[in-house]
């Protein structure tokens, strides 16, 4: 089980390489081979002589990316603190003007930095004075709706934002020297450049991981009802006597611990903020209780079993063959340069073979039952 499902995650990035490279394993940056063998097809020999475009660049010159050594680097990042490594796996540099993505980058990051601190600190118990403050994080925002001070949030947020873009307009036309980002406050940042080099960058890296940390402290506060930094309910319980005595949460209290803490005993040991699947009990490999989708609430488990069996036997078998095309052939085929065309340069009769001996394999399995209403009923179940 294990093995197919490495498989699985294997045949798809191999795939994903040779189509991104133009190389056969182990994908290295190496030129193709050439060869005169007459023994090979026009097609085969064309395929052969072909170079992927990021081959062809690579040798044109173009530094290839440090963070995705596959892909090449895109122009744009070149000189921006912090894309030293050169991540930009979806081209977005090349499609948006660069300073404009560093912009909302660095916005979004301070919005998140603020927003992760301003979270944890009102866990711990730091309010703002006024009955309307003395509430929990998870219930600020319609607490906020409904006092009436969100439309005076939004005004001033508005106002700001309004300067923020007649600073960036200015900057992409030429107007302005602006750098992105930069509003003029100069009260921390030094006076040498590599020191405001080592400033920007900072504060680029925690305002990413803050982006992260906020979405995860967000969630997982919603899902498990606890306060930063989440222990497990039993950990953070208050003793029953104290709670039993308590004249503000009396009985009601003891029985919200009681459910939190029968929440954390039933939640999934690989995702601990979602519910344990209720299906997977039973399964070989199912320990880890990973089914976050609930595939196997809406679908036969043992069905799930079966495609999940079969399609890491034929990713093991297809794995393996990827890379062996290379060095062996059966007899009857002739090598193909690249994996991804022997389908193309194969025989037709032994495809059709090969397509006929895969379909009697599955119309043949469990006596002909092919769906999942009957795969697993009567005989031959």
């Amino acid at each position: 089980l294990k093995n197919g499902r490495l498989a699985m995650v294997a045949f798809g990035g191999a795939i994903t390489q040779a189509t991104l490279t133009g190389n056969s394993f182990p994908w290295l940056y190496a030129e193709a081979e050439t060869s005169t063998s007459s023994s090979r097809s026009t097609l085969a020999g064309a395929q052969q002589k072909r170079r992927s475009n990021v081959a062809r660049k690579a040798e044109k010159g173009y530094k290839m990316s440090a963070a995705v050594p596959f892909l090449p680097m895109s122009p744009a990042l070149e000189g921006i603190p912090g894309e030293e490594e050169g991540f930009d796996p979806m081209g977005f540099s090349l499609a948006i003007d660069i300073r404009w993505l560093r912009e909302a980058e660095l916005k979004h990051g301070r919005v998140a930095m603020l927003a992760t601190v301003g979270w944890i600190t009102t866990d711990l118990g730091l309010r703002v004075p006024g009955d309307a403050f003395q509430i929990s994080t998870i219930e600020a925002h319609d607490a906020m709706v409904k006092f009436g001070s969100m439309p005076q949030i939004l005004v001033w947020l508005g106002y700001l934002e309004l300067f923020g873009f007649l600073a960036i307009i200015n900057m992409q036309e030429g107007k302005t020297d602006r750098k992105p980002g930069d509003f003029g406050l100069r009260g921390f940042y030094p006076a040498d450049a590599k020191g405001q080099y080592d400033m920007q960058l900072k504060e680029l890296r925690n305002g990413r991981l803050a982006m992260l940390a906020f979405s995860g402290i967000a969630t997982v506060g919603v899902l498990t009802q606890e306060k930063w930094p989440f222990f497990d309910a039993v950990v953070n319980a208050v003793p029953a006597s104290q709670e039993a005595s308590s004249a503000l949460c009396g009985s009601a209290g003891l029985t919200g611990r009681s459910s939190t803490v029968a929440r954390h005993a039933s939640s999934s040991k690989s995702m601990p903020f979602l519910p344990k699947p209720q299906n997977l009990g039973g399964l070989v490999g199912s320990d880890a209780e990973f089914d976050p989708l609930g595939f196997s609430d809406t679908f036969d488990i043992k069905w799930l079993r079966e495609a999940e069996l079969k399609h890491g036997r034929v990713c093991m078998l297809a794995t393996i063959g990827f890379v062996a095309e290379q060095y062996v052939q059966f007899p009857g085929f002739t090598a193909a340069p690249d994996a991804l065309q022997a389908i193309y340069t194969a025989p037709v009769n032994m495809t059709a073979l090969l397509l006929f001996a895969a379909g009697y394999i599955e119309s043949s399995s469990y006596n002909g039952k092919l769906t999942m209403l009957d795969m697993f009923e009567g005989e031959g179940a």
